[in-house]
């Protein structure tokens, strides 16, 4: 029997999981994993039972009981400091990262179920602009639910694979510059690709650059119109005597919220009657709302002016213009929202390519390269680059060493540094970032280096990240005649 190999989406608002078919040489669907617009995709939520007792993708338990019911912790798997209490686990207090390995956990059991026999190994897709401090807590959070985790796979990429190789739109013998836009239900990237493709078995990938904001999406949407609401309803959260009634406000907001973006992108206009509970007093939300206003409230929160910078950024930071680019897709669904597509298509000059199923674009392809670890019949060569500058600190700067956009396996130009003591075991700390200030940078790792093996004061450093399976950063050392003196991985901080 074939291994069982999975790709899965795992997003912020919805997952979508599929398998890799040996006979087919395609991707398909995992079935019955949840049902969402009709699909396969599922809601990435969760209700905690008890303990190894999880629901996922059933978003009634938000109303029946909320405080065991959590959604969105893709947004929030990085930050130290939120914490959930779960009551259902004895009032434990849990992180994000052990929620995302409980939802993991829920769709291997689920998996296993469905397919009678173990997983072989999974390949998970991330945001492009993701750091790596959120990389590893997710391939954490898979690794500790049991998965065997092949790689981590960036969005744009699995969608441009999925659309380019399998689509009948660009032909064999072809070459293009692609932009996929990608704007899911929490983040947005933006990446420029050159796509050759011989046939269906044979294609290559190179990411050009790629751009975007982090936290923008669906769900920043959601946020504007709940707040909105709010103002006309002259509440706000302090309010609430209790949580419990706070969450269940919340919850009902966000579900009228979705519920209205949505019908906002099909119409002209929308009339909102809904009967909302505080503090257990009955409150009627009634509005009417146009697109205009909908519009308005995007440009005048800035959210369409983030979108029109970062497109700005992926094709000028490369010296191309918005003509060179012969291809638009569309990935996630926040993105055909009418003004957001509008500002696409007239930023490129051309209209924007979607499949019909936005949200099965990423784990499609991510089901395909799942598939490419263990089948050499296909020849799909794909091109990474570092997302971010990675560098030192020096002073209140940030020193960029390996550049945006090197591909991976390429070591960096050397960079000169002085050692403060060449007697001591020294800690050489290393940042992400895009910005000059050391500051607004993330502090990704580190190395020890012995200063006595060094002949004078001057050194010189380099940076690789490496094209393999978990793509650690390595860094070089050389001394003043720049002869290498060590190699070294960073490590975790």
């Amino acid at each position: 029997m074939d291994k069982l190999l999975l790709g899965i989406d795992f997003g912020t608002s919805t997952n979508f999981v599929t398998k890799y078919d040996f006979a087919k040489k395609d991707a398909v669907a995992v079935a019955n994993m949840g049902s969402y617009g009709g699909t396969n995709i599922f809601e990435n939520n969760i209700y905690i039972q008890g303990e190894d007792s999880y629901v996922i993708g059933d978003s009634k338990k938000q109303h029946t009981d909320p405080e065991n019911f959590f959604e969105d912790v893709k947004r929030y798997i990085i930050d130290d400091n939120k914490k959930y209490r779960v009551p259902n686990l004895n009032n434990r207090d849990v992180s994000a990262q052990e929620i995302a390995e409980m939802v993991f956990k829920a769709i291997a059991q689920k998996v296993e179920e469905n397919e009678n026999r173990k997983i072989d190994g999974v390949v998970i897709t991330v945001p492009y602009s993701y750091s790596k401090k959120y990389r590893q807590r997710l391939q954490e959070a898979a690794t500790n639910a049991g998965l065997n985790v092949i790689k981590l796979i960036e969005e744009p990429v699995a969608a441009a694979i999925s659309y380019g190789i399998f689509g009948d739109e660009i032909k064999d013998n072809q070459k293009e510059k692609i932009a996929v836009f990608d704007l899911g239900g929490g983040t947005f990237d933006i990446t420029i690709f050159n796509f050759e493709k011989s046939d269906a078995q044979n294609a290559k990938i190179e990411v050009l650059n790629t751009d975007g904001v982090e936290k923008l999406g669906g769900k920043t949407v959601d946020e504007l119109l709940s707040r909105k609401f709010m103002e006309h309803l002259k509440v706000d959260y302090s309010v609430f005597s209790k949580d419990k009634e706070r969450n269940k406000f919340q919850s009902q907001l966000n579900k009228i919220s979705k519920e209205t973006k949505e019908l906002l992108s099909e119409s002209d206009e929308e009339d909102i009657y809904e009967n909302l509970s505080i503090n257990g007093e009955n409150q009627e939300l009634e509005m009417e709302i146009s697109v205009d206003d909908f519009n308005a409230w995007l440009k005048d929160n800035n959210i369409i002016g983030e979108i029109e910078d970062a497109l700005d950024r992926a094709i000028y930071d490369i010296d191309l213009e918005p003509e060179d680019i012969d291809r638009v897709v569309l990935a996630g669904g926040t993105s055909t929202i009418p003004i957001i597509k509008s500002v696409v298509e007239d930023f490129f000059g051309k209209k924007s390519e979607a499949k019909k199923d936005l949200g099965e674009l990423v784990g499609h392809g991510a089901g395909i390269l799942a598939g490419l670890s263990e089948d050499s019949s296909l020849q799909y060569t794909v091109i990474r680059k570092t997302s971010k500058n990675i560098g030192v600190a020096s002073g209140n700067k940030f020193k960029k060493i390996l550049h945006k956009n090197t591909k991976y396996g390429e070591e960096s130009a050397q960079m000169a540094l002085k050692l403060t003591n060449r007697e001591a075991s020294l800690n050489v700390s290393f940042y992400e970032g895009d910005s000059a200030r050391i500051e607004d940078s993330e502090k990704i790792g580190k190395v020890e280096i012995d200063g006595s093996e060094f002949s004078s004061e001057q050194i010189y450093i380099s940076l690789m990240r490496e094209d393999k399976k978990d793509s650690k950063i390595k860094a070089f050392f050389y001394d003043r005649d720049k002869n290498l003196v060590c190699e070294k991985y960073l490590e975790d901080v």
